[in-house]
């Protein structure tokens, strides 16, 4: 016996939540959807805890806001982060709702990873004929998603160039789906064909993004890079395509280009807390400090508890704040990552981070014979099972 498709039950059964900084307007989205049949409504006031509750929690429908005052996070940004990190399920049903304003930045980006967009102001008629049609187009694709969610990852990626080939309703959205699968799956040669034949049919910039990742992918940067260099031309603010000119840039070992293309990225997505974490990791290594600190600082600031925050940050920021005699900045970072090993106390690359704090601290309060008795210990651990080591207490 097959479960029916939540796409297919009625609204009664589905979860949404809203994202939306104003309350009058978060509280006038949220009747709507109860007025729909929707069974349960959520809401969040600011990107970041709508992408930690996004993070542990499916929801089948999300209408979010794309401008929140007072924060540099967009709606936009809080999508293409959870697009791209694959923290968002194929089957939710993402709406955003734009002013006048970002229209069409907002309708651009439909084309590529949003289900549906309204502008302000709508009716509750407008929303409902836009739920319909989205989860109509991914109740069509279910079977992609089916293959996915089994991880038969092939398989869906066929289902989509079938769909393609065949021209099928909602074939540009399968193939982008089907171009990232074959990409995953390092079948490059038909990622690429697929992403040129999208590109013949209709000109999409995801497209042509899509082609460079495919030269990178089989290690061809040169042409990576001429195809990344036109894309960038043609559209200065799009910060994927710095993204991949990045890690071209640091593939032939080019650091300060790479630092200043990481840094454009950031700059375009300032609340990406991804890019933040990339451009102050580079800084770091590249020896310009001042900057690696101000980055990975706001970068703990706003995502300590999200699982996009890389605790590789925390400790480039404890060696600086050593570096800089920093005790309460030190503690801060030790108390910080003591947050992270509740959460997750087996985990072994936060243990070795913890030991890493703990002997910065002993080391700056002159306590050498611990610190290099605390050394000795973990080395001598065995590395196959360092998950039962634990320090000594300080």
């Amino acid at each position: 016996m097959t479960l029916a498709s939540p796409l297919s039950s009625p609204l009664s059964k589905t979860q949404a939540l809203v994202i939306d900084g104003n309350a009058t307007s978060r509280s006038l989205m949220t009747a709507q959807l109860r007025e729909l049949g929707v069974g349960h409504v959520r809401q969040a006031t600011r990107v970041r805890d709508a992408r930690v509750i996004l993070e542990t929690q499916p929801y089948d429908i999300v209408l979010c806001d794309y401008y929140f005052d007072g924060s540099e996070l967009s709606g936009q940004d809080l999508l293409d982060e959870l697009r791209r990190e694959q923290l968002l399920p194929y089957a939710t049903v993402f709406v955003m709702v734009t002013g006048e304003a970002s229209y069409a930045k907002v309708a651009e980006a439909a084309e590529a990873a949003l289900d549906a967009y309204l502008v302000k102001p709508y009716t509750s008629a407008a929303l409902a004929d836009r739920l319909a049609n989205a989860r109509h187009r991914k109740l069509e694709l279910k079977a992609i998603f089916d293959a996915i969610d089994a991880r038969d990852f092939d398989r869906a990626a066929d289902l989509c160039l079938e769909r393609f080939q065949q021209k099928a309703t909602y074939w540009l959205y399968a193939a982008r789906i089907g171009a990232e699968l074959l990409l995953r799956l390092e079948r490059h040669a038909e990622a690429r064909e697929l992403y040129e034949a999208i590109i013949a049919a209709r000109t999409v910039p995801w497209a042509r993004l899509g082609v460079a990742r495919t030269e990178v992918a089989s290690g061809n940067l040169s042409a990576a890079r001429r195809t990344l260099e036109t894309l960038i031309g043609d559209m200065p603010d799009q910060a994927d395509s710095y993204d991949l000119m990045g890690r071209v840039q640091m593939e032939q070992g080019e650091i300060d280009a790479a630092l200043a293309t990481y840094r454009t990225a950031a700059t375009l997505t300032p609340g990406c807390l991804l890019r933040q974490q990339h451009c102050g990791t580079l800084a770091f290594y590249a020896g310009q400090r001042d900057e690696a600190l101000k980055m990975l600082e706001r970068s703990l600031a706003q995502g300590l508890r999200s699982k996009l925050f890389d605790w590789h940050s925390l400790a480039l920021l404890a060696l600086m704040r050593f570096d800089a005699k920093d005790g309460k900045g030190l503690k801060y970072a030790a108390d910080a990552l003591a947050q992270g090993i509740e959460r997750a106390p087996r985990d072994v690359r936060l243990q070795r981070f913890d030991v890493l704090l703990q002997g910065l601290r002993l080391l700056m309060e002159r306590r050498l014979a611990d610190a290099l008795q605390l050394a000795r210990d973990f080395a001598r651990a065995p590395r196959t099972r360092p998950s039962t080591w634990k320090p000594p207490a300080c």
